[in-house]
């Protein structure tokens, strides 16, 4: 699977944020993610994140092997069968799983059809979509639109594991609530995400959160709660650089 291929951290991030603007608490929803490209991995991975169960279809066993070899599934099947006892386990324990099944996408989506198996959540145009949508689910859209967010990216200089959560737990303190979804994603992004969240945290604020952010670190810097140097970046621009602690 090239890097082309996979979706970018900031595909997976709006298709979390959508999902959870949708249903916050996601345990027990089923989304159908479509076939395995580019759009289906992101909402396969998001999915985990939320929470929610996740079904995707398709032809290719190598990308789904792939897939399932970079953590974006958690389960390879070759059945219907098979991938519906996995969902239906893990649903009742509003558990997250992400289920690749090795099939005709159209054949597979016309069974679940006539099989009476309906998602909450679906990718959006193709596999039957709208008929599935006739029967009540619901568009997974590719990201809600907030006007004036900023991307906010940061990153330490050293130890990173050690590090990292302790500027989330600060990021998360400047969002204010556990009830926003992007406090959910900084504490279960990077499970999911190793590779892309191991060392540069993502997420988008609003100018009003950053200037939080950037308030609440600088005093954990100042105590020597935090004694790494960090580097704040917001839509690729500078705020903290890794020499000093003053916002620039």
């Amino acid at each position: 699977m090239t890097e082309q291929n996979y979706p970018d951290t900031a595909e997976i991030f709006d298709r979390f944020t959508a999902l959870a603007s949708i249903a916050l608490e996601a345990g027990g929803l089923l989304v159908f993610a479509g076939e395995l490209d580019r759009r289906g991995m992101a909402i396969a991975v998001a999915s985990n994140i939320a929470g929610a169960a996740s079904l995707a279809v398709d032809g290719n066993a190598e990308r789904a092997k792939q897939a399932l070899r970079q953590g974006i599934c958690d389960f390879m099947v070759n059945s219907l069968d098979e991938a519906l006892r996995i969902l239906k386990n893990e649903i009742r324990k509003k558990q997250p799983v992400s289920v690749v099944l090795v099939s005709d996408p159209a054949q597979s989506a016309a069974a679940m059809l006539e099989r009476g198996v309906q998602p909450d959540l679906v990718a959006g145009e193709g596999l039957q979509s709208e008929k599935f949508v006739e029967r009540g689910a619901k568009v997974l859209p590719a990201a809600v639109a907030t006007v004036g967010s900023l991307v906010v990216t940061w990153s330490v200089s050293q130890d990173a594991a050690k590090w990292l959560p302790l500027v989330d737990a600060v990021a998360a303190e400047a969002l204010g609530s556990d009830e926003d979804s992007r406090v959910k994603w900084l504490r279960l992004g990077p499970r999911y995400l190793q590779k892309q969240l191991s060392k540069e945290r993502y997420v988008r604020f609003t100018a009003d959160e950053l200037v939080r952010f950037v308030g609440l670190l600088q005093q954990r810097i100042h105590s020597g709660e935090i004694a790494v140097p960090v580097e704040i970046l917001s839509d690729g621009q500078p705020v903290i650089q890794p020499s000093s602690s003053a916002a620039v």
